[in-house]
């Protein structure tokens, strides 16, 4: 069996995952996150506040990305 499936029923698209493949707070937050991303598209920002928030992104990102593949770098250089 696959761990996942995706199917497209008139107006709705179902995902079906097996349990062992996929943790639920992930899941859950995958979907918190898509959310998030619909009400922004909903509120139709400026150009200018979307850059910011680019930007924001990539900062945070280069302050903190050794922290967050500390163990995932090492894990593959062994």
């Amino acid at each position: 069996m696959r761990n996942f499936s995706i199917q497209s029923l008139e107006n709705q698209v179902v995902i079906t995952v097996e349990l062992s493949f996929i943790n639920i707070e992930w899941l859950n937050r995958l979907f918190e996150r898509l959310r998030i991303e619909e009400l922004i598209q909903k509120a139709d920002f400026s150009d200018e506040i979307t850059g910011i928030g680019t930007e924001i992104k990539q900062s945070w990102w280069q302050r903190n990305r050794e922290q967050y593949l500390k163990g995932i770098i090492n894990a593959d250089c062994d």
